[in-house]
């Protein structure tokens, strides 16, 4: 199910490859301002999305340890570290164009997207160290626990092989996520001084 996963979302996570935010923290050149925004407009998609995870099924959240796999409140302490105030980092928009979950299909398929963001997410932090210090948390994702995290998901992820239904919903939850995540992404600029003019 990851092979098909990773097949199916291949021209999204090309297309991301494009995006000039992560391209210039990939380089490790954003300017500060850029990667403030860059922070603000990340943190709206994963608060949101990580609402929307918590209201999956308990066995099904135990089984894949959702619990530790947040990754919000590391770009709130990126924010912090950057200078932003709590009030400030709680008012930023939220994305409200998550599809809705309602299987473990749903749940596995958008987190199959968020999961996959993290293996990305180490190489721009290792690009950033110089750029931002340890202010590179969301990228850095969860460190040494990554390796273990990603294994129980895909365990979890794979056994959908032999279940056709929550296999489609799988695969069409992915793309949704992707297809959210690229909008959501789109007009990142401004994003935190956007927040500031309206607090």
């Amino acid at each position: 199910m990851r092979a098909h996963l990773k097949e199916v979302t291949k021209a999204a996570h090309e297309r991301l490859h494009g995006h000039d935010g992560f391209g210039a923290a990939a380089a490790g050149t954003i300017a500060a301002a850029d990667y403030r925004d860059l922070l603000a407009r990340l943190y709206g998609f994963h608060a949101a999305f990580e609402a929307r995870m918590a209201e999956a099924p308990a066995a099904l959240a135990r089984e894949i340890h959702l619990s530790e796999r947040g990754r919000a409140e590391l770009i709130a302490a990126d924010l912090a570290g950057l200078g932003a105030e709590p009030a400030r980092i709680a008012a930023l928009p939220k994305c409200e164009d998550l599809a809705p979950m309602r299987s473990a299909g749903d749940y596995l398929g958008a987190l199959y997207v968020a999961e996959g963001s993290t293996l990305g997410g180490q190489i721009i932090a290792r690009a950033l160290a110089h750029a931002v210090g340890e202010n590179r948390r969301f990228f850095l994702g969860h460190g040494g626990e990554h390796s273990r995290l990603w294994r129980s998901f895909v365990t979890r992820l794979d056994r959908l092989d032999a279940e056709p239904t929550e296999a489609a919903a799988a695969e069409r939850s992915a793309l949704a996520a992707f297809a959210a995540f690229e909008r959501w992404m789109s007009p990142w600029r401004g994003a935190y001084k956007e927040t500031s003019a309206a607090a």
